[in-house]
Formats: structure tokens, sequence, C-alpha cells
């Protein structure tokens, strides 16, 4: 399986100097985890990423005001990067050696496309088991009956 058949297309992206307050609505409204981090500047300038974890271990837990915080204080500098035509299982192990659990995902020009996370990973390997599954449940029903099935759907 290749990372271009689960990540999720588009950035959601913040500039560096907007407040933990924007980010958290932003991240509320769009209903993701993780912002890309940009310089600002009109360039889109990949910087970082923050993380909903990042907010609040890096601020709130401290007691840093979310609207006088800007999004460039907490968030994580560099950001561990995956071709969109590489495995899956490559992903994985770029997130295991990085310690993270989102990538962001390049295209052939290496410009940020999209970004896959662990959760998108879980989600179509557990279709994939649900598919063997299916496959072994209709060998043992053959096997039972005699009878050919017909052709799967997932």
């Amino acid at each position: 399986m290749k990372v271009q058949d689960i990540f999720t297309r588009g950035t959601v992206h913040i500039p560096q100097h907007r407040s933990l307050q924007e980010a958290a609505q932003q991240m509320h409204q769009q209903h993701v985890g993780a912002l890309i981090v940009t310089d600002g500047d009109g360039s889109q300038r990949l910087l970082g990423i923050v993380t909903d974890r990042d907010m609040v271990l890096k601020a709130v837990a401290l007691g840093a005001s979310p609207r006088d915080t800007a999004v460039g204080d907490v968030m994580t500098r560099g950001v561990a990067t995956i071709a969109e035509d590489d495995d899956v299982i490559e992903a994985m192990q770029t997130m295991f050696s990085h310690g993270v659990r989102r990538l962001a995902v390049t295209d052939a020009a290496d410009a940020v496309v999209g970004v896959v996370s662990l959760d998108d990973m879980i989600e179509a390997l557990v279709r994939d088991w649900v598919l063997l599954a299916s496959v072994l449940r209709s060998g043992q029903q053959r096997e039972r009956s005699g009878s050919v099935q017909s052709r799967l759907h997932p």
C-alpha cells in the first residue's frame, strides 16, 4: 500500500506569528490535531508543526495565555516527511525513527501536499485485515458447503 492511497490531501497550515487560540480554533474548524507552521510571509515556507499536545504541554500547562502565545513559540521545528509514492511501511518506519505520529507528505517536486497520520495508517490496515478475514471466512464456508462463493467487493 502506498502513502498516496491513505493520506489526507491538502495541508492545514498556520503562520508562526498567529496565536495559539487561533490555532486551536482552526484545528476545531478543520477537525485536525495538528497544523503545518509556515513563515507567514507569503512564501508558505515550511517551518514546523504544532499539535494540540504541543499547545497543552508547552503553553497551557505552564500558564501561558493562548491569546498571547504565538504558534512559533511552541511548535516543533522541522517536520518529518514522506513521499506520496512511498510505501506505508516506510512511513511507519519514519514515524518510529522520529518518534512522531504524523508526517508531512511531499510530491515529486518536494512540495507538501498533505499529512499522513498514524490514525490514517491504522484505518487502512484495519480495512485490509477485514478483507483478509472475509477471505478466510469465505474459504471456510466454501469448504463446509462445497459451493463456490461470488467475488468479494470491499
